[in-house]
């Protein structure tokens, strides 16, 4: 049998949030697609928080400030609710960069959904 080596593409979406706040500050199509939010909710106020009620959000900034202090990237993989209510399981990229918003650094996250690779499929 032979070793076949596979490539799978991987819904994906982009955001960037002021990091001290959890403030959505802007969205990609991808985002969109997978969490059901638009811009409109990003000018309403959208925040982190929404995204993931079950997580101590000041927890993760204390952790993403740790890690910051050796590296500009932190890696994670949780779940994230959608605005319908259905939970997917992503890894979430995380960059923090250089400029600042109103004196607060933001952060650029890149995310893909993995559920389908973590959760047993309903054929």
């Amino acid at each position: 049998m032979s070793d076949v080596r596979k490539m799978h593409s991987i819904p994906n979406g982009r955001y960037s949030m002021e990091m001290r706040s959890g403030k959505i500050l802007n969205i990609d199509e991808g985002f969109t697609s997978l969490l059901g939010y638009t811009d409109e909710d990003v000018k309403a106020g959208l925040v982190f928080k929404q995204l993931m009620p079950d997580v101590e959000y000041n927890e993760i900034i204390a952790d993403l400030r740790e890690k910051f202090i050796e590296s500009r990237f932190a890696c994670y993989q949780h779940e994230m609710v959608t605005k319908e209510g259905k939970v997917l399981e992503v890894v979430s990229f995380v960059n923090i960069q250089n400029r600042l918003l109103e004196g607060h650094r933001v952060l650029e996250v890149g995310m893909a959904d993995i559920t389908r690779y973590t959760k047993p499929q309903n054929n």
